[in-house]
């Protein structure tokens, strides 16, 4: 049950040293520096805080990030799980940084970024007057051939579709009148009317009384040959674009560098972003941090190799502090954090119940899953990405847990003679959960009932640590007592067990409302916590789904093989045996191993989790080198 020691550093140097402080802090990994503006909340004569501004370290990372986001598109090299970051030691790494020729780089792919916008837009505009000309391409004369005749006046626009008739009847009556229907859009019907100089006012007001709109498109040409000159525009744009995407591809190949300067840049704000937690005096600085105990050597190590002339006090936390938590386990119990750490990581002054937690977690998962099948696929896909992939630490770490338990899904499909849902056949080494699903029920509710006293015991150990004796004895023993009464009373127990429950369900009447003030408060604040039994046997009941779940597995699966058997043995059987094998064994394998997890999640959530803990430590967060592209190896 490990959660690491955390120690209290303060360390005092010169103001221009600070920068190289945060650095020497970086580079060992180590700490986690308080926030002293939040401790020391009122402006005191001597000191001061940097106020957060805009850096050019962080206006740089912005460019790079620009640069690489744009590039990214472009490249051919697409980095998948599979491919190995590469490593680089920390003084390689801050070398490259700062020699690479980054602005350069940015500032093309700037200008090519810029340059594609900016035909994307003109090929866009060009589109859109493509459309408007569209709707009159039937149109065969231009303004320029129209303006030439004398004696006649012409008409182009819109007019709703819904008047044509009584248009047309009105213009009758006007001799010499010219209608040309050119297209028509929606409601709207697109018209070229052409009339006698002396009509041009009877036929205006005719079409002003019909709501006619007229065409403000520029007709220097024919509509037709108006949208053949713009498509050749276009085609002419799309050429320079490509050439343009074409030097962006070129450009691309140093995309490996770039991210190099990326994740520079972004180590170097993550020590910018710690200045305003820092204490200025005229000529020093001040700063406060938690460092795990082990590895206060690894911070004096780091201060030295960057000769730094610094005070630095080492010392316990205090009752009053709120330090950071870590969890240290071996190898084996390790993965288990995750599921720890999903549901809240524990107190300072709490127990780590991960260890407890791991033997019951593969328990309760292999009782779920309980398929040799599975198991082994599970164990393979954990193992080849914990062998191939490029994790994360928190990723690998969950993939561990995965992997192991794989282990009692093998061991519990062997017990139980399921090898994918029984497409081989295996006699159950223990029982057929189908054929006697009372006996799984039964263990269930015994493997429950002991999970819960693990974690009533758990609950004892943290209150005999703190020299709460008594409330051990009150909050824990009356309940194991009580409950071990009641559950050899079921069994035939007799006297002794009935004397066991009556003696501890008053010890619990008379001490579980010994907070309260009044007699009255203490007496129905006992009887509230004793109806808490109740509780306990809906927890018990809940470990039924150990028998249910693996039930639901193993008659899926079982479903889809007995669909295959339906096949029969000819050539249909053939072609979709193996797809109907594939895709619903994936299926129940998929479905089944996340049931799996949420539902053994649970078990320890509720029904364990509850018996003891109370969690809300705040995970501990150093100040180191985060990458995203590559590692950075420090050796110190």
């Amino acid at each position: 049950m490990a959660i690491v020691k955390m120690k209290k550093v303060t360390i005092t140097g010169a103001k221009e040293d600070k920068y190289k402080i945060l650095k020497a802090l970086q580079r060992a990994s180590a700490v986690e520096v308080i926030d002293l503006k939040e401790i020391v909340k009122e402006e005191l004569e001597g000191i001061s805080f940097e106020n957060k501004t805009i850096t050019e370290t962080e206006f740089n990372f912005n460019r790079v990030k620009q640069a690489y986001e744009f590039l990214r598109a472009f490249s051919d090299n697409k980095k998948g799980i599979l491919q190995k970051r590469e490593v680089l030691d920390a003084e390689k790494f801050e070398d490259f940084a700062n020699t690479f020729n980054w602005m350069d780089l940015s500032n093309s792919a700037k200008s090519l970024e810029e340059e594609i916008n900016n035909l994307k837009a003109k090929k866009s505009k060009l589109e859109l007057q493509i459309e408007h000309y569209e709707v009159w391409k039937n149109l065969d004369v231009s303004l320029e051939e129209l303006n030439k005749l004398k004696r006649v006046s012409y008409f182009i626009g819109t007019v709703a579709k819904k008047y044509e008739a009584e248009l047309l009847n009105e213009f009758k009556n006007i001799d010499g009148i010219y209608i040309e229907r050119i297209s028509e859009k929606q409601q709207d019907l697109n018209i070229f009317v052409v009339c006698h100089r002396d009509d041009y006012n009877q036929v205006y007001e005719i079409l002003k009384k019909y709501g006619f709109t007229k065409l403000t498109l520029e007709l220097e040409d024919t509509p037709k040959n108006i949208i053949t000159k713009l498509t050749n525009e276009i085609s002419d744009i799309e050429t320079k674009e490509e050439q343009t995407k074409n030097e962006a591809v070129k450009l691309s190949k140093s995309l490996d560098d770039l991210e190099k300067v990326y994740d520079y840049f972004s180590s170097q704000l993550e020590i910018e972003r710690q200045t305003s937690k820092i204490i200025n005096t005229k000529k020093s600085v001040i700063l406060q941090g938690w460092v795990p105990e082990e590895k206060i050597g690894i911070l004096e190590k780091s201060i030295n190799k960057f000769n730094l002339q610094v005070y630095l006090e080492v010392e316990d936390a205090k009752e009053e502090d709120n330090p950071p938590v870590l969890l240290k386990n071996n190898p084996l119990i390790e993965p288990f954090e995750a599921i720890t750490e999903m549901y809240a990581l524990p107190l300072p002054n709490e127990v780590d119940p991960t260890p407890v937690l791991a033997p019951f977690f593969l328990l309760f998962f292999g009782m779920m899953m309980a398929d040799v099948g599975y198991g082994l696929l599970l164990g393979a896909v954990s193992l080849f990405l914990l062998l191939k992939a490029d994790l994360s630490d928190s990723l690998k770490k969950m993939v561990k847990l995965l992997a192991l338990v794989s282990v009692p899904t093998v061991v519990f499909g062997v017990l139980y003679g399921s090898f994918f849902g029984g497409i081989i056949k295996m006699k159950p080494l223990w029982v057929d959960p189908v054929a006697d699903p009372m006996t799984v029920l039964k263990y269930s509710i015994v493997f429950g009932i002991i999970h819960l006293y693990v974690g009533l015991g758990v609950k004892a150990y943290q209150l005999i640590k703190e020299g709460k004796i008594l409330d051990a004895i009150f909050d824990v023993f009356f309940w194991y007592g009580l409950v071990s009464g009641l559950i050899w009373l079921l069994l035939g127990g007799g006297k002794p067990a009935q004397i066991i429950s009556i003696l501890s369900a008053l010890g619990l009447l008379l001490t579980q409302g010994r907070s309260n003030k009044t007699l009255v408060g203490k007496f129905f604040g006992g009887l509230y916590g004793l109806y808490g039994v109740t509780g306990y046997l809906g927890d018990a009941l809940s470990y039924s789904r150990l028998l249910a779940l693996g039930l639901a597995s193993g008659l899926i699966g079982w479903s889809f093989n007995l669909l295959i058997g339906l096949l029969g043995k000819g050539a249909v059987a053939f072609i979709f045996g193996p797809i109907i094998f594939i895709a619903g064994h994936t299926f129940n394998f998929l479905i089944g191993a996340l049931g799996t997890f949420v539902h053994t999640c649970r078990l320890q959530y509720l029904e364990f989790f509850g018996k003891f803990y109370q969690g809300g430590g705040k995970a501990f967060k150093p100040l180191k080198i985060s990458t995203k592209f590559i590692k950075v190896k420090e050796e110190i």
